[in-house]
């Protein structure tokens, strides 16, 4: 998926005028490893809430945290969007195969 940006950013000497969120790619290592960086930046933060989405994002796109943070808030409710909704997607296809007699 991919998100183009209404400003660009600027990551390693590269203006990004657009992000590349590959959620399919992601392992449950790389899901614990957003929620352990996330509880090492702010430990009170709550599971699943827009910052951890921040950082499953970030992992998403291979770019730090701390750029997905700093978007316009247009864009990064774009980026949260993406998420939640390809979470989403994937809990429906869990409820619709569980929900099925094999």
């Amino acid at each position: 998926m991919i998100i183009t940006l209404s400003h660009p950013v600027n990551y390693r000497d590269t203006e990004l005028t657009q992000l590349e969120l590959d959620f399919d790619s992601l392992t449950g290592n790389d899901l614990i490893q957003a929620e352990e960086n996330l509880k090492r930046s702010k430990p009170d933060a709550s599971l699943w809430g827009s910052l951890h989405t921040a950082y499953i994002a970030a992992k998403a796109s291979h770019i730090p945290a701390e750029i997905i943070l700093t978007l316009p808030a247009k864009d990064f409710m774009n980026v949260y969007t993406s998420a939640i909704n390809f979470f989403s997607a994937t809990d429906s296809e869990v409820s619709r195969r569980e929900g099925t007699d094999d």
